[in-house]
């Protein structure tokens, strides 16, 4: 990894930190169709895992947040995950307040690149150092459904900064990632 990535990196705090044995991992729920991320570690990257909610003693009540955000040395991606591809088709997932699933996902990315904005220029300041990650991108990964579906999606992507992606899991809710999957995306 860089030289400035990794001190970077080194700065955070172990709470947002997810590597493991050559790999970083993100572990959703036991109830969700994706539950198990692998991404593995090559390259100039490094992951942050995020809770289902971040709440610093600023706040009264928790944040909603995306569940991961990749840091390469030219892109940042914020990463929701979802059991659905949030589409016209998925009105039945709809949340309590009339929330499509890819509109709370856009929220969720935008609440986790202003956490994220807020670290690395409190990074610059203490530092005194210039790291600056303009490239941003959000993603939303849905599972691939088992029957292909003939009909085009609904959803309107040009109207959205929020890029959709479906990704197939193994039978166990695991998918294994890299780099590359990501900037394929942008």
């Amino acid at each position: 990894m860089r030289k400035d990535l990794q001190d970077f990196y080194s700065f955070l705090s172990e709470e947002l930190k997810c590597e493991n044995n050559g790999f970083y991992v993100i572990k959703e729920k036991k109830d969700s169709t994706i539950r198990h991320i692998t991404i593995k570690k090559y390259g100039n990257f490094f992951v942050l895992k995020q809770k289902d909610g971040f709440k610093t003693g600023l706040f009264k009540e928790a944040i909603s947040s995306c569940d991961f955000i990749v840091v390469s040395d030219d892109k940042v991606y914020f990463v929701e995950l979802k059991s659905t591809s949030g589409d016209k088709k998925d009105d039945d997932n709809k949340t309590p307040n009339d929330e499509t699933p890819r509109d709370k996902a856009l929220k969720q990315c935008e609440n986790s690149q202003l956490l994220f904005d807020y670290l690395y220029s409190a990074y610059n300041l203490q530092k005194s150092a210039n790291l600056n990650f303009e490239n941003k991108q959000f993603i939303y990964l849905y599972p691939k459904r088992a029957i292909s579906e003939k009909s085009p999606t609904n959803m309107d992507t040009k109207n959205s900064s929020l890029i959709p992606k479906e990704v197939e899991c193994d039978n166990n809710g695991c998918i294994e990632l890299d780099l590359d999957f990501f900037k394929k995306i942008g």
